[in-house]
């Protein structure tokens, strides 16, 4: 039987946008962010949303002004 997969999005200072993949509920946040990674973003928290059915990875924006 397959696993329901749920859609990974990018938390910004912007707002969420899709990563572009998803992963199962059970994943491991880490696998996410070594993903991610690789696609050329920077993440510093990976978690599930039972509200928003998705992963939400919070990115970090290095080029936003402080």
């Amino acid at each position: 039987m397959r696993q329901r997969r749920f859609p990974v999005l990018l938390e910004t200072a912007k707002g969420r946008v899709r990563a572009g993949f998803s992963a199962p509920a059970d994943e491991e946040p880490v696998q996410i962010a070594l993903r991610l990674r690789e696609r050329g973003r920077t993440v510093y928290r990976v978690r599930f949303d039972e509200e928003a059915h998705a992963w939400i990875a919070s990115v970090i924006d290095w080029k936003r002004a402080a």
